[in-house]
């Protein structure tokens, strides 16, 4: 490793089956091909994994990661990566949380840590001056997230930052997630069965050692100007600073893309009662920032618990027919509690309610009816009844419920489609059925286009463009809210004050081509064909029955979808079935 600024260009591979701590450099050549947090996870992942592997097997293996930002002063860079094989979907997984702990993971002295094997019994990593332990958790096996995190706070110290499971990760549930600082959930995906499956009930992070920063004055200049926008929009009284993204929630269902009874509608008749206005109303609604970040957009309630943010309210309000936000608010901590994905939580459960609805199931599962969530949350996550199986998400859940199940399953590769329709907007049908994940809104595109009803076929290269940009994005990391502030330019800027290398944008964006094609690579190997890059029939066939979207399904049509979906191969560098040509993987260096 060189002497490039802003990495300790140093990983730690733990191997949970021997009880061993290994601790090897990062290249030069790794560092400039793939920049930062997603691209050295998939890196990692993707080349060191043996085809075919169990997601919960020993041999999956677990990347831990921070990019150029964290541990310095950039605002809104708290966040880290944690990358694996994923249990619902069988290919490649990267999920992302806020908090402080991607700062802490960078002051530990690393820039990735590797998790592989599995323990004998519970156990927890502990990251810290650079070096990584393994101990014993078996007396925090059971525990909810943030009981687990009071423990290990009063062992570690009170400036240790966590990363823990709850029973749900414990037991397995496929939709299972991690939870940082109590609240913030690394939630798509499943990664809390992966560190079930190794026993591994958390990692925590103690930093006290400073990133090297080429250049802080001009750093400083690039923080002053970051500050200015946000302080210029808030003065404006833009509404995003009150409610997060709670205030968006009527908008989306006046333009039809609120979930709403398992996607049968994309309108909410009470929305106004679940909005950030009744939030507002109902609570003493208090700023908490997530990590230094003047943006603040989290907020506690009656300083108990978290405001949820606009996916939550959406999939536990209106996707279950649930108007009542006392229990919207009860059951997101309940979730957080547990350690599941509310996206999918909320997905899975919208699903049982149409089910029963049709009479696929046996049980009274019914929309509107928030006393049933709390039960049916908790089945869930300890695999009781109905739980066992819904633990398994929509999609297999469905496989094994039969072809009418199958035709009202929301997902995307066996990821639960979040609280955005694409019947409501040209061209996120494609977003999602490209996504690198599986059905994922962080993987998306913002267009000033309107409703489905005209050829996706303009909008691909904004499909592309978008998904690149969250390439870049995921390696810095920054939160997706804060990039309106920071510019493109001020990233680059801030990325060059940090490591003293220049940035260009075609040098961002070939890294971002060259990690995108490498997860495409990955699972393609894994078995991924042009087939799954569909999406669910729900979109495709039932056209939305009211609204301003009315009539409109996610494409104009099936040969409309298939030329798109050619077209996005084509610009992208893949071949008819969705497979990166050998010319491509030679262009970008895989």
């Amino acid at each position: 490793m060189g002497n490039l600024y802003g990495y300790w260009g140093k990983l730690a591979r733990i191997d949970l089956s021997r009880r061993d701590v290994a601790y090897e450099d990062l290249t030069d050549e790794a560092i400039e091909k793939f920049l930062g947090a997603k691209g050295l996870a998939a890196h990692y992942i993707c080349t060191e994994l043996e085809q075919g592997i169990s997601p919960l097997s020993s041999d999956n293996k677990i990347a831990i990661t921070a990019g150029p930002f964290q541990g310095t002063v950039v605002p809104s860079s708290g966040r880290f990566c944690t990358a694996a094989k994923s249990p619902m979907t069988g290919i490649f997984l990267d999920t992302y949380a806020g908090g402080n702990f991607g700062h802490a993971l960078r002051k530990s002295g690393f820039d990735l840590v590797l998790v592989e094997g599995a323990s004998e019994h519970p156990a927890y990593i502990v990251l810290e001056n650079g070096e990584a332990h393994i101990k014993d958790a078996r007396d925090l096996w059971g525990l909810e997230t943030d009981r687990a995190e009071r423990e290990l706070k009063s062992v570690e110290g009170e400036n240790a930052h966590c990363v823990t499971i709850g029973p749900a990760g414990e037991n397995l549930v496929l939709f299972s997630c991690l939870i940082s600082d109590t609240r913030r959930a690394s939630g798509r995906g499943g990664l809390g069965a992966v560190f079930g499956s190794k026993n591994l009930k958390a990692v925590v992070a103690k930093g006290g050692l400073e990133v090297p920063v080429h250049d802080p004055k001009k750093l400083r200049e690039v923080v002053r100007e970051f500050n200015a926008n946000v302080r210029k929009d808030r003065e404006e009284g833009q509404s995003f600073y009150k409610h997060g993204t709670s205030g968006i929630l009527e908008g989306a269902s006046e333009r039809d893309r609120l979930p709403t009874r398992n996607y049968q509608e994309a309108q909410f008749e009470h929305a106004s009662d679940i909005s950030g206005e009744a939030i507002h109303k109902e609570y003493d609604v208090k700023p908490e920032p997530c990590c230094p970040c003047p943006i603040a957009c989290p907020a506690t309630l009656d300083d108990k618990c978290d405001r949820p943010e606009y996916e939550t309210l959406a999939m536990l309000g209106s996707n279950t027919g649930n108007k009542d936000l006392q229990a919207i608010v009860e059951v997101n901590t309940l979730c957080n509690r547990l350690g599941l994905d509310t996206i999918s939580t909320g997905g899975v459960l919208g699903f049982a309610m149409e089910c029963s609805q049709k009479g696929i199931i046996e049980e009274d599962i019914e929309f509107g009816k928030p006393e049933q969530l709390r039960e049916l949350i908790r089945k869930i996550a300890y695999k009781e009844g109905i739980g066992d199986l819904l633990a398994n998400g929509v999609r297999k859940a469905s496989e094994e419920l039969g072809k009418e199940a199958e035709r009202i399953a929301v997902h995307v590769k066996g990821l639960e489609i979040p609280a955005w329709d694409p019947r409501g907007k040209l061209g996120h049908g494609l977003a999602y059925m490209t996504a690198d994940i599986g059905g994922s809104h962080l993987r998306d595109f913002y267009s000033e286009r309107g409703i489905p009803d005209e050829s996706a076929l303009d909008v691909v290269e904004k499909v592309i463009d978008g998904q690149n940009f969250t390439v870049e994005r995921d390696n810095y990391i920054i939160c997706a809210f804060a990039t309106e502030k920071m510019t493109s330019d001020m990233r680059r800027r801030a990325c060059e004050a940090i490591t003293g290398s220049p940035m260009s944008e075609h040098g961002l964006n070939e890294v971002s081509e060259r990690v995108w094609t490498l997860i495409r690579m990955f699972s393609v190997r894994e078995g991924l064909t042009r087939a799954q890059d569909i999406l669910p029939h729900r979109f495709l066939r039932d056209a939305l029955p009211t609204g301003v979207a009315k009539g409109c399904t996610a494409f104009v049509s099936d040969e409309d979808m298939n030329l798109v979906l050619d077209r996005y191969y084509e610009m992208r560098g893949w071949d008819s079935n969705g497979v990166p040509t050998p010319e491509t993987l030679d262009k970008l260096g895989i």
